[in-house]
């Protein structure tokens, strides 16, 4: 019995999906699909009900499952216990970043300076079922997670501007218009992005269609079409704030239009998270 095994059982258990779970841990299903199966020979009984393209954990696979997650939390008091008594921080966080990247870039690299040998893998989408959630150690987050293994924390407020190239009829503007964004040729992310998420709901609340002619998955080239004079685009005022160029001008929507990211810190987490957290929420 692997650690490997264990994890590739347990986010397959929460999302009944082996296909999900090679995704998250980036291998082929079938590597998944054979090491629950050797798994299961070794213990002597199915974990999941098989059908077509179909698995569903059955009863020896959710009392094979409650025994992992508290095996997982033993682990990680035991984590603690060593981390405080060696005084000297080191191992693993998982971390999930869906806004601010840049601002939490700036916190990873303190935090590495600071503290060399430790690791973080970091993911900026998130595709999965909620219950998936649980394997990261603290959320970056504009969404409310209602979830009772997680302490929420406010971390910034930030405006979201209009920007519009220097030779666009609106640059001498200090304020644009929900009327006036119609008219607009719109630059945005894909909509896997929370930025492109919320620009959506801002345009669906205001009864709006914008006028999308690039979509791309990479905020720099979201950036350099801006420049390019090819359209508008929705730019969070904070965590593009290093990428503020002479090329384009922001204007504020109506009177104002902002988002809150928030911090969530899994409460069975190690001590290493919990101080790169407490880092993070002094950032602000």
């Amino acid at each position: 019995m692997e650690i490997l095994q264990l994890k590739y059982f347990s986010h397959a258990a929460k999302t009944e999906s082996f296909s999900q779970t090679a995704r998250h841990f980036m291998v082929p299903t079938s590597c998944v699909s054979s090491s629950i199966k050797k798994l299961e020979n070794e213990i002597g009984v199915k974990f999941f009900d098989r059908t077509a393209n179909k698995i569903k954990l059955n009863e020896y696979g959710k009392i094979f499952l409650q025994a992992i997650d508290k095996s997982e939390k033993l682990i990680n008091q035991a984590k603690t216990d060593i981390f405080d008594l060696s005084q000297t921080p080191f191992g693993e966080i998982n971390l999930l970043v869906l806004t601010n990247r840049q601002k939490v870039t700036e916190a990873v690299s303190d935090f590495k300076r600071k503290y060399p040998k430790t690791s973080l893998n970091i993911r900026h989408q998130f595709q999965e079922n909620l219950s998936t959630l649980h394997a990261y150690d603290v959320i970056i987050t504009d969404q409310i997670i209602s979830d009772t293994y997680f302490d929420k924390h406010f971390w910034l407020t930030e405006e979201i501007c209009l920007a519009v190239h220097k030779d666009n009829r609106l640059s001498d503007k200090l304020f644009v218009s929900t009327n006036e964004l119609q008219k607009e040729k719109f630059i945005s992310l894909d909509k896997q992005s929370r930025l492109r998420h919320y620009m959506d709901v801002f345009f669906e609340e205001n009864l709006l269609s914008p006028n999308l002619v690039i979509e791309c998955d990479d905020p720099q080239y979201v950036r350099k079409y801006l420049s390019m004079g090819l359209g508008v685009t929705f730019f969070p005022k904070i965590s593009w704030a290093d990428h503020i160029s002479n090329d384009f001008c922001l204007l504020r929507i109506n009177e104002g239009l902002y988002r809150t990211s928030y911090i969530y810190i899994n409460k069975s987490t190690t001590r290493l998270a919990q101080i790169f957290a407490q880092m993070l929420i002094s950032t602000t």
